[in-house]
């Protein structure tokens, strides 16, 4: 039972691989499965610290598990919408900042783990700031909006809904990347100023939630 919110964070990156291959399949159904199942590995991603917390379970290598699982999941799903055009729509300056905003991402991310890394050696644990769980919640948003637009499209043209609304849905969808995007950015150059200075060799350990 300990190790269960240890098994919620590692089920994460099964529920990316299947979505990877999902993603590319035309048949029917194929595009609400991949909605669904992107909205159980988002709940996921909350349910293993809520599990850790609840039952006390709350461990150094859980919270570090926890942040780099995360990261792999939602650059994983962001590179499967990219790469299947599902940020630009057949726009291509817009598909083209979407993987700008994909690279700076994944840079922020390595920053921010590596310093995790290092002061974990010394001791100390960096806890994830408001602002950068704030990014989560809107990448995680994103991504399911994103993802619901082919299900609008292909699986449920039964429902007899206007093409406004696959539109209305994909417009919220890159909004909210766009904003994940910029908080994402921001949010990694404030951890840099605030942690940078408390994962030297003298650095005292700091486990601090906010």
């Amino acid at each position: 039972m300990k190790h269960l919110p240890n098994i919620i964070t590692f089920s994460q990156l099964v529920f990316l691989a299947i979505i990877a291959v999902l993603a590319f399949e035309t048949w029917d159904g194929a595009a609400t499965l991949v909605f669904f199942l992107c909205l159980v590995a988002t709940v996921s991603d909350w349910l293993d610290g809520y599990v850790a917390r609840r039952c006390g379970y709350v461990t150094n290598f859980g919270k570090l598990m926890d942040a780099i699982v995360d990261k792999f999941l939602v650059i994983g799903l962001f590179s499967v919408l990219l790469y299947r055009d599902m940020l630009g729509n057949g726009i291509k300056w817009l598909d083209s900042v979407g993987w700008w905003i994909l690279a700076a991402t994944i840079i922020r991310d390595l920053v921010i783990t590596g310093m995790r890394m290092i002061a974990a050696k010394h001791g100390v644990v960096l806890a994830a700031d408001k602002m950068g769980k704030r990014k989560t919640i809107w990448q995680s948003t994103s991504i399911c909006v994103l993802f619901a637009v082919p299900m609008f499209m292909r699986d449920l043209d039964i429902l007899g809904l206007p093409r406004w609304w696959s539109d209305f849905v994909w417009v919220n969808g890159v909004l909210y990347y766009f904003l994940g995007g910029f908080l994402a950015i921001f949010s990694g150059v404030l951890y840099v100023i605030r942690y940078a200075p408390l994962i030297g060799p003298g650095a005292q350990n700091t486990a601090k939630e906010e």
